[in-house]
């Protein structure tokens, strides 16, 4: 909504000018479009707007004028936030959005896909500082004229009107220029330290992290709820991360809200940093390369373990073969002298037989010797007859 409307060229006096231009720029805003597009003045949370702004710029909408003026003046700052009560919008202008929650992201626990940016593209290694315009100084015309030419260090830079940064910055990332304007200074010497100042305190690179979590608290396991301007602690050994993270931006899938892509930075960095960071992804990638080669290794050893295996099953497989082979054989040649020894076996008639002459058998033996002890007894008589007769 806030570039829907185009502001009007003005100067700002007196304290707290950056609050003054925060309250026109809305003014003026409201004036230009529908209510709903309206808002009001809300809470005002920032430490020091005095004599930070000057002017508001007759070539801007009202969003880029607050953003340029206010929001990315390194002397202010501050974030915007859109609140709705009782009907009325209010929009807010603090030092930093959100809270910090105690639900940490990490891996094996909510982190499903993580890939991480470092970007160095906006260094500075040969800095062209500008100051204020140096003709028009009023409020006519003339002043507002943009093609009028700006306070440069060459006075003051031996007739240069560039600085380099140090040397260890330029070896990192070579020579990129670039340009930094201060509209209210108005001396070349406070112009070039200023300048050295920014040149040698500038972030190098920004950092940024596309995080896919799931979030558990639509489950009730975990207590806070995925929002922008949060911070959470991320863990990531692998990527080398363990560290409190700012939520940027967020993407909620309809069909799946439990899934949640959270955009984590921009996290600045100093030379240093950055340096150090490079250096921790190339020793973890070396970690994660050893990791790889052993488990590689141990993928062989056990592939070739496998294939061992694999050939002791198809010499067991064999000597099974040969072997049930064997056992058929045998119980052949069992089965054939069983067929013998059953064909030898008499049947029951001829069983029945036998059990009959045995039993004549038994019977003749039983008369035999009942006849052989009648016989000796006559013996024995006759015997006795003769002795008696002597």
């Amino acid at each position: 909504y806030l570039h829907d409307s185009i502001q009007s060229w003005k100067k700002f006096t007196g304290d707290r000018t950056g609050e003054q231009l925060f309250r026109e720029a809305l003014k003026v805003h409201n004036e230009q479009v529908e209510d709903y597009k309206r808002f009001e003045v809300g809470h005002i949370d920032m430490p020091d707007l005095s004599g930070n702004v000057r002017f508001m710029t007759d070539t801007d909408d009202t969003f880029d004028n607050i953003s340029d003026k206010l929001l990315e003046n390194d002397n202010i700052g501050g974030e915007l936030r859109i609140r709705k009560e009782n009907n009325v919008r209010y929009l807010d202008w603090v030092q930093e959005v959100g809270e910090e929650k105690k639900t940490p992201i990490r891996l094996r626990k909510n982190m499903l896909d993580m890939t991480k940016e470092l970007d160095p593209t906006e260094i500075v290694t040969k800095l062209y500082p500008r100051g204020e315009r140096l003709e028009g100084g009023g409020d006519d015309e003339e002043s507002q004229n943009q093609s009028k030419p700006r306070l440069t260090i060459a006075d003051v830079n031996d007739g240069k009107e560039c600085l380099l940064a140090d040397q260890e910055l330029i070896n990192e990332f070579g020579i990129q220029g670039g340009m930094q304007t201060w509209d209210d200074i108005t001396q070349a010497n406070i112009l070039k330290s200023t300048a050295q100042k920014w040149l040698d305190n500038q972030l190098v690179a920004t950092g940024k992290f596309n995080i896919t979590v799931l979030d558990l608290s639509l489950l009730n396991l975990d207590p806070d709820r995925f929002w922008i301007g949060n911070t959470h602690l991320v863990q990531n050994p692998l990527m080398n991360v363990d560290e409190r993270l700012r939520i940027v931006d967020m993407n909620i899938k309809i069909n799946a809200p439990e899934e949640t892509e959270l955009n984590f930075g921009d996290k600045e960095l100093t030379l240093s940093q950055y340096q150090r960071s490079l250096t921790k992804e190339r020793e973890q990638m070396r970690i994660v390369q050893d990791r790889v080669r052993m488990q590689s290794n141990r993928v062989e050893k056990v592939r070739t373990e496998l294939s061992s295996a694999q050939q002791t099953i198809v010499e067991l497989q064999e000597t099974v073969k040969n072997g049930n082979l064997n056992v058929q054989n045998q119980i052949q040649a069992i089965l054939e002298d069983l067929q013998i020894i059953g064909q030898q076996i008499p049947s029951d008639e001829r069983m029945n037989e036998i059990e009959q002459g045995i039993e004549n058998v038994q019977q003749s033996v039983a008369n035999q010797i009942i006849y052989n002890r009648d016989f000796e007894e006559r013996i024995q008589k006759l015997e006795q007859t003769n002795e008696d007769k002597e």
